[in-house]
């Protein structure tokens, strides 16, 4: 089960303040796994087994390195159910060369779209803007140099939103939220750009769902 492959941990990871110390060692072993394949195909139970934790801690810290900018994920279910049949994660920084002959492909004949490793240049993330436009509409005092509130923004970065995108997060969830005393602590960076950002971009404003906790995580 254990792998020969080095295992990368850039410093960006390394000193993130974020992340668990465990994290940036699951960060590790997905570099040893994608220099095998190009991408790290184990499942949580495969790392559960490795490190000797439940399958929800496993779980959590890929979580947090999501959130981070520093991985993707791509599923995919098996026709007609929610149960996944493959699971893809890929480097978001830093990738390792890959392996020749193992190079990453799209729709390999079951639709499975592969995220590209190719980044845009991240130095021009217009964080102060964002967050200033979050502090107007919600009369917040958020800070645009926190560390995790810049991982955070520059994960959906990398993922093509642009500031138009949070904009409309921001504004979406403030006419939802603002007046609501439970739901307006949550109209903060970390979750508002998390991992429901491209479900909150989609969501009409003058639409409330029936439950809008279940939204946020």
């Amino acid at each position: 089960m254990h792998k020969s492959y080095y295992a990368i941990i850039p410093a960006n990871i390394r000193y993130d303040s974020t992340l668990p110390p465990n994290a940036k060692l699951l960060y590790g072993e997905i570099t040893a796994l994608c220099n095998e394949k190009g991408y790290c195909w184990a499942s949580d139970s495969y790392f559960a087994e490795l490190y000797k934790v439940n399958k929800s801690t496993i779980q959590r810290w890929f979580k947090q390195l999501e959130d981070g900018g520093y991985i993707s994920r791509t599923v995919v279910y098996e026709e007609g159910t929610l149960k996944i049949k493959h699971r893809y994660t890929y480097l978001c920084e830093y990738p390792i060369p890959k392996n020749e002959g193992t190079p990453i492909r799209k729709n390999e004949g079951d639709n499975n779209t592969v995220i590209n490793t190719t980044f845009n240049n991240t130095k021009d993330i217009p964080y102060v803007e964002i967050i200033n436009y979050l502090n107007d509409a919600t009369g917040k005092k958020y800070r645009s140099s926190t560390n995790k509130t810049k991982t955070t923004i520059k994960a959906r970065w990398n993922e093509g939103f642009r500031l138009d995108d949070f904009k409309k997060v921001i504004d979406t969830k403030t006419t939802e939220w603002k007046s609501d005393a439970k739901m307006s602590q949550y109209l903060r960076p970390e979750t508002l750009f998390g991992n429901k950002f491209e479900g909150y971009l989609n969501q009409q404003a003058e639409q409330q769902p029936p439950d809008p906790y279940d939204q946020l995580f």
